[in-house]
């Protein structure tokens, strides 16, 4: 096993796809358990009433049913709000589900928002306090954690609500989060009726979203292959819109499959409305290019493509284009299985770098020009870099950095402060290999659209001042849009609990340690959309020490490609707790080790990996017979087990060697559910007990191009 110092980056990610699609379902009358809890254990539960008492005779309850894992005594704190209203908390006692019910003082209204709040995680010893929901009841509709357009908002406070780290719903809260449902939509509520039919690929209908007047108004996969009525509810401050725009998000194939979708007609305020209407287009395009007004053409029932089929309510000319759709009243994730790949190119594919959403402030940010910096490449910048820093923290505005290439000697401090550049083209570059970085505190620093380049250094570095970025404590960070084109140590490593941040669409390559690296308790870090090359060790990882007393966690890595590595595995977790890695490329391990690697390591005194989910990622030629590793490798070497792994519709191709070991008697609660193993030799080598394996039959799997 290498070494694990603190300037070698390892990762630990939890990644997933946002799901989304319509939940449609009537209002009715009471039903389910109401009163007191299922159980002598639930009837414990401490609840506490928000909701003001009503002179009503009706009855209104919501439905909570739930279980939990106790830690320390204690079990999960449940709170439950409706459109941001408390109306009610619980200590989830019961280990078995049973229902948790909450007097309301009214009904809840159709499309509201509910939310299932988890407070209280938390790791006392070996154990770990989780909360579990099975459904929720509400106006006589059940409401399950998997439906369409549930999701789970993972975060503590405030952030439970921010929309930064949002998963598919699901059943488990393993942490701090608030799990997302709308209330089902009234029978009675005014509706858009699409009548609408599909082809499939690789069993994955099209996506069909909807929107009225701009604003998204719900999502579903479509899998009849004949002609079916969808409804979506109108919302009631907007119940006669003039427009009316039916999205396919998905196109893809799948060797002789081909996804469409078929729209024969809409029907609106009574109105139908067909493709042929005067007026009728199709905007052909992905995302905001389907609303663009560039290739358009005109309205036709099939929709061959991702694009928008556009439709008046009123007969009259098309109206110019939004610039962008407005967003949707909730998070509208795509509906999972998430579509298929596309043929495996060579090399892997980049991940497509969005357009940064920031505008540079040229006008406010202080240019490191206007305190003397001459960018030519070798005069140093350094104190004019210091100085427009200062004078940008004094004045709450940015450092700009112009294009050219801005020498500097020492690190770069950012305490809160944002740094921006214009791209490629504005480049830092390093006259020091063993000074190179740069330090991000406080919260809110920010560093944008920079090329970090500099002296290459040819001897490995462990110094903090030689990691490209790192960061100290920091909190709300954003790194974006960043290349880094070498570095004597890690690409960029978090120390001091460093918290909520996003590590996104950057090109990390020729690093000489890991290039991504999470460890002493980050938490709650987005990694995603990001391309990394040849690194010197680890690619994105995650590692948790003993002595710095806790674990990383809460960590999500998605649409990632990291290939060619010249040590060390694609992406790790050596110790760490709520991890998920997904729909990540990982390709071409030189070294022999495996593309994910999952582990409790002794001799450097880590924790083990707990609840850690490992999907949908494709992995090529990873591990060897000399280092003992497949393409997946889960191992404890005997201090601590790794619990609760999950590896889950993975696409694997090896050229011999093993496609997944999982080694040791201490690995509990692992999951191997229908990957796809090609060219491995074993596809499997497991000497761990009791590990569920579930093979592969059909369906998705693997990366897929964002």
């Amino acid at each position: 096993m290498k070494s694990h110092a603190r300037s070698i980056a390892q990762t630990k990610l939890l990644t997933t796809t946002l799901t989304c699609s319509l939940i449609t379902a009537a209002c009715g009358g009471g039903g389910g358990s109401s009163g007191s809890a299922a159980s002598t254990e639930d009837a414990q539960a401490r609840v506490i009433a928000v909701a003001k008492t009503t002179t009503s005779t009706t009855k209104y309850t919501l439905v909570v049913r739930a279980k939990g894992v106790l830690a320390g005594g204690v079990g999960p704190v449940m709170r439950v709000l409706v459109n941001g209203s408390a109306v009610g908390e619980a200590e989830v006692k019961s280990t078995t589900y049973a229902d948790y019910t909450f007097t309301l003082s009214a009904a809840v209204a159709p499309s509201s928002r509910i939310d299932v709040v988890f407070t209280n995680d938390a790791v006392v010893g070996t154990e770990g306090r989780d909360l579990f929901v099975e459904s929720v009841l509400v106006n006589g509709a059940t409401l399950k954690p998997t439906d369409s357009g549930v999701t789970l908002d993972i975060g503590s406070g405030a952030a439970a609500f921010d929309g930064l780290n949002v998963i598919p719903g699901q059943s488990a809260l393993y942490w701090d989060a608030a799990l997302r449902f709308r209330a089902p939509a009234s029978t009675t509520t005014a509706n858009v009726r699409v009548r609408a039919k599909s082809t499939s690929a690789a069993g994955v209908g099209p996506i069909m979203a909807v929107r009225a007047d701009g604003t998204e108004i719900g999502r579903i996969e479509v899998r009849s292959t004949d002609y079916a009525d969808f409804a979506f509810p109108l919302p009631t401050s907007a119940p006669s819109p003039a427009r009316i725009d039916v999205v396919f998000t998905n196109d893809g194939s799948s060797g002789t499959e081909d996804r469409n979708l078929y729209v024969e007609s809409v029907v609106v305020g009574g109105k139908t409305l067909k493709p042929s209407d005067t007026g009728a287009t199709i905007d052909m395009g992905s995302g905001a290019a389907a609303w663009d007004g560039v290739n358009v053409i005109p309205a036709q029932t099939a929709i061959l493509w991702d694009a928008a089929l556009r439709l008046l309510t009123t007969g009259a000319a098309a109206p110019a284009p939004t610039p962008a759709p407005a967003p949707a009243p909730a998070p509208t994730p795509t509906p999972a299985p998430t579509p298929a790949p596309a043929p495996a190119p060579t090399p892997a594919p980049a991940p497509a770098p969005a357009a940064s959403s920031v505008i540079i402030p040229t006008s406010t940010a202080v240019n490191i020009t206007s305190m003397g910096a001459v960018c030519d490449g070798k005069t140093d910048n350094s104190a004019a870099i210091d100085k427009a820093i200062a004078s940008a923290k004094s004045k709450g505005v940015a450092v700009l950095i112009p294009a050219g290439t801005c020498a500097y000697s020492r690190v770069i401090k950012l305490d809160g402060v944002k740094l921006y550049g214009s791209g490629d083209t504005s480049v830092l570059y390093a006259l020091n290999s063993s000074n190179e970085a740069i330090f991000m505190y406080g919260t809110g620093a920010e560093v944008r659209q920079v090329k970090l380049s500099g002296v290459k250094a040819t001897t490995r570095l462990a110094a903090w001042e030689a990691t490209r970025i790192t960061l100290f404590a920091a909190k709300n960070f954003v790194i974006d849009h960043v290349t880094i084109d070498g570095s004597a140590a890690a690409g960029i490593q978090t120390a001091d609990a460093t918290n909520n941040g996003s590590i996104t669409y950057n090109t990390i390559k020729d690093t000489l340690a890991d290039s991504i690296h999470m460890t002493d308790n980050a938490s709650y870090i987005t990694v995603a959309n990001n391309r990394i090359e040849n690194a010197g060790d680890d690619g994105i990882a995650v590692v948790s020490y003993k002595n710095d007393g806790g674990m990383v966690n809460n960590i999500t890595a998605r649409n990632n490609v990291v290939i060619n590595n010249k040590w060390g595995r694609q992406m790790s977790v050596v110790g760490g707790s709520k991890v998920l890695y997904e729909n990540n490329w990982l390709e071409n391990n030189n070294a022999g080790y495996a593309c994910v690697y999952l582990a409790q390591e002794n001799p450097y005194a880590t924790y083990g990996a707990h609840d850690v989910i490992v999907q949908r990622n494709t992995l090529k030629n990873c591990g060897s017979g000399s280092t003992g590793h497949g393409a997946v490798m889960v191992y404890s070497d005997g201090a601590e087990a790794n619990t609760n792994i999950q590896l889950v519709r993975n696409d694997i191709t090896q050229n011999g060697q093993t496609g997944i070991r999982i080694f040791s008697s201490l690995n509990t609660g692992i999951t191997v559910d229908s990957n796809k193993i090609t060219g491995a030799n074993p596809a499997l080598s497991i000497t761990t007990p009791s590990v569920t394996v579930i093979n592969y039959v059909s369906g998705v799997v693997g990366y897929v191009a964002p």
